[in-house]
Parts: structure tokens; C-alpha cells; sequence
């Protein structure tokens, strides 16, 4: 096809499509509802297609092989979203055109509400379809894949979405539209579908981002575009071959438009033109990718995943190109056979690359699939020597503890590329921590110390020093540390070296000594000869050619260093002119510290006498902190140097030592002994910062922070953003941590990153501190602004340990500091976990609450028997009385909890112990009706005769409840208990009252009702066992007399017949009938009339008298 020919075939295909859709959009006038709304369902497709060729997204002379499952998918689509819309609005819309209710009218918005936000969810399936296609497993992955759909482009797809299934609902539902409004809506329906799939088709151009998505600044394309920004579309249209298609899509990172451009028939096998200028692959193209559909595309279709082509491999690539890391691509790659070993022409591995990256989830990949951990690049260095070289001190840390070795076979060690880099220790001092050689040698048998010398790296030699390095080893050249620092011009290094007392007398193999060197160096200073020939090298020591350090000046053309060494040396007229410009003599200060660096103590003292002694002294006591200059230090503090001199703005003496972290401990003693105070703003804090960024963890350490503490310390300003608190727990100083609680820091405040104390403690595993932190009140549900828990964090984690310390669900925490009175209150609830908890962090097991009831008396009393059997076998005391009187068995069996009561006896507790007024525990368990403890009680040895102080036996309890139960069985029960027992049948009480008595009511107000049933049973149990029916109280009652006053006929008819005397007396001369004439009971009078005895009724005779 010409170019020509291609603008016209293109306009009539998509014409075709255009009014076929209308067509069958204008169906439903010509044919019967609801078969005709096929028309416009199908009508959908047709316009979705005929855009596509219109724009040109479309290729124009794609078969129907090609279009037609595309179009099948269209149609399968807009039929589910009609078909939902439909059911959506089922209920609500036919009750709004019948009633027209309110809730109808919610619902048909909320439905209308709700399908626009699912439109807007999924309209990157829509635009996908509308634009490039794919079938339906194509729109499935698109559905599920995880990216950023909220965006203005989205919304405007689902309005126009909703548009056209509006108009189609409102056209077609019966009822809903009247005739000439229904013709309305379906031409407007045909006319605008069009313009709505245009936008549609337009809106989509540029893809959903995923949300996971950074865009680096190292891989900005050349024309300026970002990977992540919208790249200009590819136009497809000029390129036809498919091959071409695919590598122009994926190198402008349109991982769509490349996978299209594989199903219309790429081959994913080709290589890049020679000719092109990026030679990337495919597979390498798409491992660069953000978004792995591309990669996983060319995996589906079978790739060979470790072709390399110009260096480089998928896995290289991926591992190479990205600073912050590639995990999800890394993931993708390893699980589908990249080789992990693989290298490029340099020798670099995957692993090499990502030791650069600041993820550490990629080494942790490649790891796992078996990469080479100590594999040696082209330049000798491991994977551990490049994180170092980078200073990537947590990947190194990654490393080390996976056993990366620091000195791997036949490689560099480590600590040389550590050394070589910035002038920072920490690398140094990680790769000593774990055991690497502080004097391992490299090529030209280089050692660390002479590496950072020859960089200048002050802080790397003091702490190499500190860790042991020979100060006078040679390399393969004969020159030391010394030499290489005096070369690097470095007076700091110099200085340090110095210290450390090195030979000033050494020579390389040609003869040269550290003066020649840093004469023959450009970068020398005269302070720096001043210091050489301080410690002792020899200014007039000749090399192998017969030069001197002089000669080496003057070769160079360095004259002050030729005054320096030889004032009266004849310079020519023009440098002296220059030289005179300045002076040479050095004052009294710089002598007194040139002396005390070489430790020449004499010439300190005179240079002392040169100025004010006092002053001189307190200004160099600053540059000899450390360990390593403590001579320096007490001599300067013994010639009168002021601990508590500064100048204005600046740190206190002691402060500027805290501020060296463990370094400055023996020196921070030293001040604290003769009384310098450590008060001052956030002195703690940094103190312990510095401690943390010099992992001085020691307990002398922590010992040095309590005292600064005691004597005045600031314990609550932060320092860089961090409490004092939070230092504590990454150092694992729980002592001083349980200090500062005690001082009334508040355990819930967070850091810089809004990170509490306890969720610190969860993230980096301190089970002790988690426990230190909720027993002061740390709340375990406090959020970090990502919404995360320190539940969450240990839950993640998998710690159960931490997990069981922060989940408190039965007794919550009370966000305070924990008392012993909260451990009552968490066995109340029978919080077995909380009660545990509360006991392991040292709470008193016997502690007693407001009402004096301790957790044993608590738990008995609530029925928790797990909480009580944990109790009893911790050894909490079971005989502890409550205010009130109560005992745990009692409390146990007054509410009624049988198998408390069985553990609380086969305890061995006081089975006598009785409750104010002495009732027992059997008096108890009788009175309030409970026969199966009153058996546990009595098969335990409870005493049957025990009464109380009003003379109460355990049957009298009993028949005092039988009187006022309902229970027949029961109360029969626990009678025969007591009676097959031996309970003496007629004891009385200090009222003279029997068992049968109190059963017939002696116990209770007159009138009180009795469930006669229970009673007759109670009393033929009591008759049986040979109770006394004419026995009486104090007034003379019998039991006739309160069945009488109670109004019990049938138990006045039973004692009758036991042969109750129905005309006996009270003191006052009241019968059984009179008292039940007087309470009003006359049908029970009539019970008693015929057997009372002869003579007037007390009332008759009261009236004759």
C-alpha cells in the first residue's frame, strides 16, 4: 500500500464502523424492547474500532484475525458493564417511578454514586481496549495490575462511560421515558456514542503509573523525557514492520505498546540493528523498565533470559541501572533462571551491582538464589569491597553478616576500599568489628593506614591506629604510613602518626626518608616540616642519588620549605623579596602544641613561660581528648588548665568530649572527678548519639551515662531530633532506659520520624526493652505515620515474644505506669495473659486493691479458673482477707463456682476460715443452698458442728434457705447431706431455734411466702430423722405457731398430723389459730379450730376480762 493509498483505505474502514454503530444504536426504534437493546450493545464495539482506525492507534491493514477478538473483547466488555448497571439499579429505580420514596431515590444515587466509582477504578481496562486491544486474558492482567488510577484522565473515561450507559438505560427501560423522549435519547445516544469513544480514545493515550513507580535521574532519556512522563506516541503508522515496532516502544518505555506490537508478530529473539547506537536487547529493555508486563511478555515467550549481547544481560542490567534497586524485576528474573553469577566484561557480577543499590532486598534475591557472595571482580574486589568503596555502610553490614569475607582468596580486602573513600571511620570500624585484618595487604602490598594516609583521611588513621595498625610497615616500595602521609601533604595525618611513635629513621627502597618525600610533594606545608623534623627525621639524610630533603625543595621549587629547613640557605632576590612578606617565627601556641605532639615536655614547659600559662594550657586541653593523648591531657590540667574555660558561643570542655561518643569515656572521667558539671541543654543526648554513630555499646559506657545523669545531666532535650529515650534501646541500655522512665520521660515520644520508643524496640527485636516500656506505660497503639503498630511491626516480624508483651485484648493497658493494683483489676476480668505479663515484670502476686481483695480473692470470685490455678501456683496466699471479711473459698462459693472451689481445696486452704460474725465457709455453702460444695466441703473435714456467733449450725442455714427456696431437689439435697452427715437434728440456737423451726419460717417476717411444696418435702426429711414437732424459741413459738403466722396449710396439716399441739402457747398466750386469725389467715384457722385446745381464744377472753 502506498502512503497515498493509506489515508483512504483508513477513512473507509473506520466509516464502515462508525455507521454500522449507528445503525445498530438507532436498532430499538425499529424493533420491540428489550431484544432490540442488542443493537446498542453491539454498537459499542463498532464505535471502539472505527475511533481506533480513525486516530490511526490502529493499524490500517491489520486482517480481521486481528481485530476480530478484539472485538470480541469490546463487546464482553461493555455487555458486563451494561449488564451491572442494569442490576445496580434493579430495585431502586422501578420503586422511585412507583412510589417515588426517598430511600428509593438514595439508592438509585447511591447505585449511580457507586458504578461511576468502579468505572473510575477500572477505566484503564476501557482505554486499554478502545486504543491497542488484547483479548480478554490481556484485560484481565491490566484489571489486576497494581497502578495509580486516580487521576482526572480516569475520571473523564468513566463519565464518558456512564454517559453512553445512561442513555441506553434511560432509552430502553420500560416506563421510564415516554415515546417521543425515548426516540430523543436513542439518536442522541447515536450520535454522541462517537464523540464519547473519541475522548475515551484520547484520555487514554497516556498509561496508568504504577504506584510504586520512582524515576531516577540517572536514566533521563536523551531528548529530556523522564521514563515515568508520558513519552510523544510512537507512530505506528510509519513503521511496519513489527520488529521495529517493538524496540521503538520499549526504548521509549511504552511497555504496552511493545507487547501489542509482539501479538501483531515481533520476534522477540532479534537483536538490535548493528547500526543502532543502543544496543540493548529486548530483555534488556524491558529489565530497565519500571513496569514488568514487558519483561514478563518476553519470559512467556520463551526468551533465553541469559543471552548477553554488548555486556550485558537482563539480570546485569537490572542490577546495574538503578540506585534504589529493581526488586520487583530482580524477583522476576531469578524465579525464571537468570544467573546470578553471570558477569560482565569487567568482571562485575549482579551482586557487584547491587552493592552499590540502597536496597538491600536485591542482595537478599540474589543471595538466595546462590550468587557468588565474595566473587571477584576484574579489579580484585569483592562485593563487600564495592559497597565499601561506595560507602554503603548498610550493605556492607548486609554482607558481613551473611559471611562475606573481608580478605577474600586471591582479592583486595575490604578494609583498603574502605580506607580509600571519604574520611569516615564508620566503614573501618564495622569491618573491624567483624574480625577483618586491621593490616591486610593488598596489591603492591599496600595496608589500610597507608591508603587513608595517602588520601588524607584523619578520622580512618586515628581509628585504624586505635585498632592496632603497624605505624612502620613497609610496602612493596619500602614506604611507610609516614612517608605516604608526608607525600599527601597532610599535616592532621602527620599528627596522628606521630602519636603513635613511628621511626623516624626509615627509609624506601631508594633511600628516601619522610622528609624527602614531603619535600619532593606540592602539597607540603612548612607546618608539616616543622612536624618531620619534630619527631626526628633527619633533614640531612642523603637518598640512594645523594640528595638531600633540601635538594628535593629546591628541585621543586618549594622555598619556604627550603627556609624552613635551612633559614640561612642564600635565596635569590626576587624569593626572598616574597618570603619577607611573612614571618616565619611560630608563636608561643603554636610551639607549646608542635611540643606536646611530640610529646616533648620540656619545650612545653617552656613554651608555657613565652605567654599567660593559664591561657595557653586551656587552649590546647580541646585537641587532647582522646585516650590515646590522656598524658597530654592530665599534664596540661597539672600546668593549670581551666576544664570550664570556652570562649563565647562555644560548647563546654565536657560537651565537646560527649560529643566523641565512646571515645571521650576515660576523659569524661577524668572531668567528672574534679567536679565538672555536665548540666546544659541535651547533654545526655548527645552523648548517647554519639555513642550510637561510634557503636560504643559497652556497659562502661552506659556507666559513664548514669553518672552524668546523677550529677545533673540534662535527661529530656533531644539531640538531631531523637530523645534520649530512643538512643537507650538502640544501644540496649535498659538500665539508664529504666532511669530516664523513672525521671518522667514520656515513654510515647517519637523521633524525627515519628517512631515511639516501643515501636523502635519491636523493630529492632529488644524483647526487654518492650517489656521495660509497656510496664511504663508505652501504648502499643500508637501508629507511625505509615499507620503501623508496634503490634503490627512484631506481628510482621513473626516475634512472638514481642507479640506477647503487646497484645492486650481481655485488660487493657492503662496507657500509665503499671501499679500492683492493676494486677487485682486484670485477674477480675480473668485476663490469664495480662495477669502473667503484669506478674513477670515484678508486681507483687499478694498486692491488695481499694476494697483490700488481692487478684487470688479477684479471680475467685469472677470465676476465672485459669487465672486462679496460674495464682495458686505462683504461690500467691490464699488465707489474705479482703476488707470486707471475705477469703477467696468464700468468694468462690458465694458465686457459686464449684471448680474453684475444688482447686482452692485441693490447695489446702483453711477450710475453717470464717467471714465476719463467724459463718464458715460450710455455714456458707448451707445458706445459700448448695448442696454440691456443701458435700466438697464435708468430704474435705469441714467441721459439722462449727456455729456461728449467733449460734447458726450448718443444718440451721439450710432450713433457713429451704424456707425461701423454690428447688425441691436441691434443698432435699442438701438436708440429706447434712443429716446422713450427723447433724444434730434439734439444736437450738441463742434464740432457742431448732432446724425445724427455722425451716417453718422462725427466720423470716410473718407473712413471708414458702414454697409449701419444697417445705413438706424439707419437713418429712426433718420428721424422719426424729425432729421435735412441740419444740420451742425464746417466745414461745412453735413450729405450728409460724406455719400459722406464714400462712402454710398444708404444713400446718402435716405437723398436726406429727402430732403438732395445736392449742400450745406463747408467752403471751397466743395459739397457732390465734396467729393465723391475727395475720389474717382464716382458711388456715379453720385447719387448727377442731384440735385446738379447750378455752377461749386470747381475743374472747381478752374481751371478758
Amino acid at each position: 500500500m502506498t502512503a497515498s493509498e493509506r489515508p483512504a483505505r483508513q477513512g473507509l474502514r473506520a466509516s464502515v464502523a462508525l455507521i454500522g454503530g449507528i445503525g445498530l444504536s438507532l436498532a430499538p426504534l425499529f424493533a420491540p424492547l428489550p431484544w432490540a437493546l442488542a443493537g446498542p450493545w453491539l454498537a459499542q464495539p463498532l464505535y471502539a474500532l472505527g475511533t481506533a482506525w480513525w486516530l490511526g492507534s490502529r493499524p490500517v491493514g491489520e486482517e480481521p484475525g486481528r481485530w476480530l477478538p478484539d472485538a470480541i473483547a469490546l463487546a464482553v466488555l461493555w455487555g458486563a458493564a451494561g449488564v451491572l448497571a442494569y442490576l445496580a439499579m434493579a430495585w431502586p429505580l422501578p420503586m422511585l417511578l412507583s412510589n417515588g420514596s426517598l430511600g428509593a431515590a438514595l439508592g438509585a444515587s447511591a447505585a449511580t454514586g457507586f458504578g461511576l466509582i468502579v468505572l473510575w477504578r477500572y477505566w484503564p481496562v476501557f482505554a486499554r481496549a478502545e486504543r491497542v486491544g488484547g483479548g480478554l486474558a490481556d484485560l484481565y492482567e491490566t484489571a489486576s495490575d497494581d497502578i495509580e488510577v486516580g487521576t482526572g484522565a480516569g475520571l473523564g473515561i468513566a463519565l464518558a462511560i456512564g454517559a453512553i450507559l445512561a442513555m441506553t438505560l434511560c432509552a430502553g427501560w420500560d416506563g421510564l421515558a415516554p415515546p417521543l423522549a425515548r426516540v430523543v435519547l436513542f439518536a442522541a445516544q447515536a450520535l454522541l456514542a462517537p464523540l464519547l469513544h473519541g475522548a475515551i480514545h484520547a484520555l487514554g493515550a497516556q498509561p496508568p503509573r504504577s504506584r510504586f513507580e520512582y524515576v531516577e535521574p540517572e536514566h533521563a532519556s536523551e531528548d529530556g523525557q523522564w521514563p515515568g512522563s508520558a513519552p510523544a506516541p510512537i507512530p505506528f503508522e510509519e513503521l511496519g514492520d513489527p520488529n521495529l515496532r517493538v524496540y521503538a516502544a520499549a526504548r521509549a518505555g511504552r511497555a504496552d505498546e511493545a507487547i501489542a506490537a509482539l501479538r501483531r508478530g515481533a520476534d522477540p529473539h532479534r537483536l538490535p540493528d548493528p547500526d543502532d547506537r543502543d544496543q540493548r536487547s529486548l530483555p534488556v529493555l524491558a529489565a530497565v523498565m519500571p513496569d514488568v508486563a514487558l519483561l514478563r511478555e518476553l519470559i512467556a515467550r520463551g526468551i533465553d533470559i541469559n543471552h548477553e549481547h554488548a555486556g550485558l544481560t537482563p539480570l546485569l542490567a537490572a542490577t546495574r541501572d538503578s540506585w534504589h534497586g529493581r526488586i520487583e524485576t530482580v524477583t522476576t528474573l531469578l524465579a525464571n533462571g537468570a544467573d546470578p553469577r553471570h558477569a560482565d566484561r569487567e568482571g562485575n557480577t549482579p551482586l557487584h551491582h547491587a552493592a552499590r543499590s540502597s536496597d538491600v532486598d536485591v542482595t537478599a534475591r540474589l543471595l538466595d538464589a546462590q550468587a557468588l557472595i565474595d566473587a571477584l571482580n576484574g579489579d580484585g574486589f569483592s562485593p563487600l569491597g564495592v559497597a565499601c568503596e561506595a560507602g554503603n555502610w548498610r550493605l556492607a553490614r548486609f554482607l558481613l553478616e551473611r559471611a562475606a569475607r573481608p580478605e577474600p582468596d586471591r582479592g583486595q580486602p575490604a578494609i583498603l576500599a574502605a580506607a580509600g573513600g571519604d574520611d569516615d571511620a564508620a566503614g573501618v570500624q564495622l569491618l573491624l568489628k567483624h574480625h577483618a585484618q586491621v593490616d591486610a595487604r593488598g596489591d603492591h602490598q599496600t595496608t589500610a593506614l597507608m591508603l587513608a594516609s595517602t588520601c588524607a583521611n584523619a578520622e580512618i588513621v586515628a581509628a585504624l591506629l586505635a585498632a592496632g595498625a603497624e605505624i612502620d610497615a613497609r610496602d612493596s616500595e619500602g614506604q611507610t604510613a609516614l612517608m605516604h602521609a608526608a607525600r599527601a601533604g597532610s599535616d592532621a595525618v602527620v599528627e596522628m602518626l606521630a602519636k603513635a611513635n613511628p621511626d623516624p629513621g626509615l627509609v624506601d627502597l631508594q633511600g628516601r626518608n619522610a622528609l624527602a618525600h614531603a619535600c619532593a610533594s606540592q602539597a607540603s606545608e612548612p607546618s608539616l616540616i616543622r612536624a618531620l623534623v619534630g619527631m626526628g627525621v633527619d633533614a640531612h639524610r642523603q637518598s640512594n642519588d645523594g640528595r638531600r630533603a633540601i635538594d628535593h625543595a629546591l628541585a621543586a621549587g618549594r622555598w619556604r620549605l627550603v627556609v624552613e629547613l635551612d633559614p640561612n640557605y642564600p635565596l635569590p632576590d626576587s624569593v626572598a623579596e616574597d618570603l619577607a612578606a611573612g614571618p616565619v617565627e611560630r608563636s608561643p601556641a603554636q610551639l607549646l602544641r608542635e611540643a606536646l605532639v611530640v610529646r616533648r615536655f620540656e619545650a612545653a614547659q617552656a613554651a608555657l613561660a613565652l605567654g599567660d600559662a593559664h591561657e595557653l594550657a586551656s587552649a590546647q586541653l580541646r585537641d587532647f581528648v582522646l585516650e590515646a593523648d590522656l598524658d597530654v591531657f592530665d599534664w596540661l590540667l597539672a600546668h593549670g588548665a581551666d576544664p570550664e574555660a570556652r570562649e563565647p558561643g562555644q560548647d563546654s570542655l565536657l560537651f565537646a568530649v560527649l560529643d566523641r561518643g565512646g571515645g571521650g569515656t576515660v576523659t569524661a572521667w577524668r572531668l567528672l572527678d574534679r567536679a565538672v558539671s555536665p548540666a546544659g541543654a541535651g547533654g545526655l543526648a548527645r552523648y548517647l548519639h554519639a555513642c550510637m554513630l561510634s557503636e560504643a555499646s559497652a556497659r562502661s559506657r552506659e556507666q559513664l551515662a548514669l553518672a552524668l545523669l546523677e550529677r545533673g545531666a540534662d535527661p529530656f532535650v533531644a539531640s538531631a531530633g531523637t530523645p534520649p529515650l530512643h538512643f537507650t534501646i538502640r544501644l540496649g541500655w535498659l538500665r539508664l532506659a529504666e532511669r530516664l522512665l523513672m525521671l518522667g520521660i514520656a515513654p510515647d515520644a517519637r523521633d524525627t520520624r515519628g517512631i515511639t520508643a516501643l515501636q523502635l524496640a519491636c523493630t529492632l527485636g529488644r524483647e526487654t526493652a518492650v517489656r521495660l516500656l509497656v510496664g511504663a506505660g508505652a501504648s502499643p497503639d500508637a501508629r507511625t505515620p505509615t499507620g503501623e503498630t508496634a503490634l503490627g511491626i512484631a506481628l510482621a516480624a513473626e516475634r512472638s515474644d514481642l507479640v506477647a508483651w503487646l497484645d492486650w485484648r481481655g485488660w487493657r493497658l492503662p496507657l500509665r505506669p503499671l501499679h500492683p493494683t492493676d494486677l487485682p483489676a486484670a485477674a477480675a476480668v480473668g485476663d490469664a495473659g495480662a495477669v502473667r505479663r503484669l506478674l513477670d515484670l515484678g508486681m507483687p502476686i499478694d498486692t491488695v486493691d481499694a476494697q483490700g481483695c488481692t487478684a487470688l480473692l479477684r479471680a475467685a470470685g469472677g470465676g476465672q479458673l485459669v487465672v486462679v490455678g496460674m495464682l495458686l501456683q505462683r504461690g500467691a496466699d490464699a488465707a489474705i482477707v479482703s476488707a470486707a471479711g471475705a477469703t477467696p473459698l468464700t468468694a468462690a462459693i458465694s458465686m457459686r463456682h464449684p471448680q474453684i472451689v475444688e482447686m482452692l481445696l485441693a490447695h489446702g486452704v483453711d477450710i475453717e476460715h470464717a467471714l465476719p460474725g463467724g459463718v464458715s465457709p460450710l455455714l456458707l455453702a448451707a445458706a445459700l443452698g448448695l448442696p454440691d460444695m456443701v458435700a466438697r466441703l464435708l468430704n474435705k473435714g469441714a467441721d459439722l458442728a462449727r456455729r456461728d456467733d449467733r449460734g447458726l449450725g450448718a443444718l440451721h442455714c439450710a432450713c433457713g434457705y429451704a424456707f425461701q427456696a423454690h428447688d425441691r431437689q436441691r434443698a432435699l439435697a442438701l438436708l440429706d447431706d447434712l443429716l446422713l452427715a450427723g447433724a444434730e437434728i434439734d439444736a437450738i440456737t441463742g434464740k432457742g431455734e431448732t432446724p425445724l423451726l427455722l425451716l417453718t419460717g422462725a427466720g423470716a417476717e410473718a407473712g413471708a411466702a414458702g414454697d409449701e411444696e419444697v417445705l413438706l418435702a424439707a419437713l418429712e426429711s426433718l420428721l424422719g430423722a426424729g425432729a421435735a414437732v412441740e419444740a420451742r424459741e425464746a417466745r414461745g413459738y412453735t413450729a405450728l405457731h409460724f406455719a400459722a403466722m406464714h400462712g402454710l396449710g398444708r404444713v400446718v396439716q402435716r405437723l398436726l398430723a406429727a402430732g403438732g399441739d395445736g392449742g400450745a402457747r406463747d408467752i403471751l398466750g397466743r395459739t397457732p389459730y390465734d396467729m393465723a386469725l391475727q395475720h389474717g389467715y382464716a382458711d388456715v384457722a379453720a385447719e387448727i379450730e377442731p384440735l385446738r385446745a379447750s378455752g377461749p381464744p386470747i381475743a374472747r377472753r381478752a374481751r371478758k376480762e
